[in-house]
């Protein structure tokens, strides 16, 4: 059960829902339209595009790597200075005993050695803070995009869309996005790195021996070459790995919502057991994963310690004078063997931080696929068009009135079947259209299509002679939603009432009253025990499905604002007495306000001003397949 942990730290982080089921999600999002922030339209991109940086974010990720590049080859004047000092110095100051060389200069030489050793090694030092900074604070800003980019995009999506469960949707969120910070953070900087330092040190080597060069160029790109191929297996591992923890995050998180219906079925034993099974499987594949780790560092230790022990050899047989070839002329002294035998690790070095870093290149490119597959598809913000198609400021928009809507030739598809096909129709400000239908007959997509969610695959859908997908974002906060299923929130009866408004300091408590009186409701909160602060459980946990009802009509009429109001099935699965004082809150919240109820419900006809029924019109296409 190893991996439970992780996915229940998950979840906690980010519980969007409450339920674990995809049509309760859909339920939830539909509560939140008219809190959605006026910027929540702007370009995300594609769905693929979670978790790359732009083109700063790239800038400094290679800024990062070039100082680690400039770094690494300030060692070869170190290094220079170190086989300089314990090379030559020996000698002169054997020199200085005979009378040839002034001491005193001596010793100045020395200190002057030892100082430009340690101001080189200081500024090496600097230089890897800095980038290691650059390239952390870089994956820290891309992972805090990522996040903000799905939460947005997450907010967006039609709640007719197909929506990943609660515990998914956290491992995404958490553990997916976090793998991106090792994957920028380490292996981005290092491809700088690699392009540059290999041939510096090399370049710095042939200068005194083009055998030990040669030697470097041999056994270098061999390591890479081998990591590459551990690393496509340990990439697939690690997708591996990565489903097995979305898997086991969805399925913990619903079997703890259902844990009641569990106890009642008798399935605790049997839920153990699949939830041990599934850590199991977890526990081995990060053993599966660890073990391709071990073995790759293995590989790179080995061919990093042939390399370095041929260079000794090579340096070592030639100061022995065994070996005359290698040099431009003259035998290799004991300084330039010493020069050589220092770079020669620093030349591996750049090749294994690439190499060691490779695995969070494989957790990075997997978690960033499993991004890219989150959202299939995503409408993106384009600039407000008017019916002309000419582009109108975004800060010219306002909406202080009830708005026009207007389906123009609209056809709308899903799953490769027709909902609406060439659809008409227009609904006049301040008007009450009621939208009958049966079940799939495009209700829900027509509702979908005003707030913006949809976009059609031919056609146009226009608020107030603008495009709906543009102003979008400043209509969902004009808008009063009531759906046959609302979300109160953990917390008072009070924080939930506010969640309609956008600041909570002007509102009064006889605001709050007449709220619920408009929703008849106040008997209903003057009988709790606490009334207004009244704490309730997540998803309303203590009230009846009527009295939720109620309390989410009060809500809705904390929107005074409101221009719109769109209602799905209000009075479904209620009472008589319930649905009567649903309807009549409904009657009163239509007054000034353009309104479309889709329902079921023939009660509902008395307060429309027009109705239409989608199946009598025959925008349905009876479940036509595209040709």
């Amino acid at each position: 059960m190893h991996g439970i942990p992780i996915a229940t730290v998950a979840i906690c982080l980010l519980n969007l829902s409450g339920r674990g089921d995809t049509k309760r999600l859909m339920t939830i999002k539909r509560e939140k339209i008219g809190t959605v922030l006026e910027g929540e339209g702007q370009d995300s991109g594609a769905a693929a595009a979670f978790g790359w940086p732009d083109k700063g974010e790239s800038r400094s990720l290679k800024r990062a790597g070039r100082l680690l590049a400039v770094s690494d080859l300030l060692w070869i004047a170190q290094a220079g200075l170190i086989s300089w000092a314990l090379g030559s110095l020996p000698m002169m100051f054997s020199a200085a005993d005979d009378g040839q060389v002034i001491e005193g200069d001596l010793t100045g030489l020395a200190f002057q050695a030892a100082a430009g050793i340690a101001l080189v090694a200081v500024l090496r030092v600097f230089l890897q803070n800095r980038a290691e900074t650059v390239a952390r604070q870089t994956a820290r800003a891309i992972q805090s995009r990522a996040r903000a980019e799905l939460l947005s995009v997450a907010a967006r999506t039609s709640p007719s869309a197909e929506f990943p469960s609660s515990g998914a949707f956290a491992a995404h969120v958490t553990e997916q996005v976090d793998l991106l910070g090792p994957y920028y953070r380490n292996f981005e900087p290092q491809k700088v790195r690699l392009r540059l330092v290999p041939l510096g040190i090399v370049a710095a080597t042939a200068v005194f021996s083009w055998v030990g060069a040669l030697i470097l160029v041999v056994c270098g790109p061999l390591i890479p070459v081998f990591m590459a191929l551990i690393g496509m297996r340990a990439k697939a591992a690690s997708e591996t790995q990565q489903e097995e923890l979305v898997r086991l995050s969805g399925s913990l998180l619903d079997r703890i919502r259902g844990l009641e219906t569990l106890t009642l079925f008798g399935a605790i034993e049997r839920t153990q057991r699949q939830i041990a099974d599934a850590g199991e499987r977890f526990r081995t594949g990060t053993m599966r994963v660890l073990k391709i780790a071990f073995l790759s560092s293995t590989v790179l230790e080995l061919f990093s310690a042939l390399g370095i022990a041929f260079c000794a050899v090579y340096v070592g047989f030639s100061l022995l004078g065994e070996i005359q070839a290698g040099t431009w002329g003259g035998a290799l002294t004991f300084a330039q063997g010493l020069f050589i035998l220092l770079l020669a690790p620093e030349f591996f070095a750049p090749l294994r931080a690439y190499a060691a870093a490779y695995h969070d290149r494989a957790g990075g490119l997997a978690a960033r696929k499993k991004l890219a597959t989150l959202f299939p598809s995503q409408n993106t913000y384009r600039n407000p068009k008017r019916a002309d198609g000419s582009d109108v400021p975004v800060g010219s928009i306002s909406l202080s009135r009830p708005p026009a809507i207007q389906f123009r030739s609209v056809s709308i598809s899903h799953d490769e079947r027709y909902v609406f096909k060439e659809f008409d129709l227009t609904i006049e400000p301040d008007e009450t259209l009621l939208v009958e239908g049966p079940s799939g007959s495009g209700k829900t997509t027509l509702i979908d299509g005003i707030l913006g969610f949809q976009e059609p695959d031919s056609g146009e859908i226009q608020v107030n002679d603008l495009t709906a997908t543009a102003i979008a974002p400043l209509l969902r906060r004009k808008v009063i939603w009531l759906g046959q299923s609302p979300r109160l929130f953990h917390g008072s009866l009070k924080a939930n009432l506010l969640r309609a408004v956008d600041t909570s300091a002007a509102i009064t408590e006889d605001d709050l009253w007449q709220a619920l009186r408009l929703a008849g409701a106040e008997a209903l909160v003057q009988r709790l025990p606490r009334g207004l602060e009244t704490p309730l459980g997540e998803d309303g946990f203590g009230l009846s499905v009527g009295e939720i009802r109620r309390v989410a009509l009060a809500r809705a009429a904390m929107r005074k604002d409101a221009v719109l109001l769109l209602a799905d099935e209000p009075t479904a699965s209620l009472d008589e007495e319930t649905a009567a004082d649903v309807i009549e809150g409904l009657r009163k919240l239509c007054d000034g306000r353009t309104a479309v109820i889709a329902t079921h419900d023939p009660a509902l006809r008395k307060i429309a001003s027009r109705r239409i029924d989608l199946k009598a019109l025959g925008v349905l296409a009876e479940g036509e397949v595209f040709a």
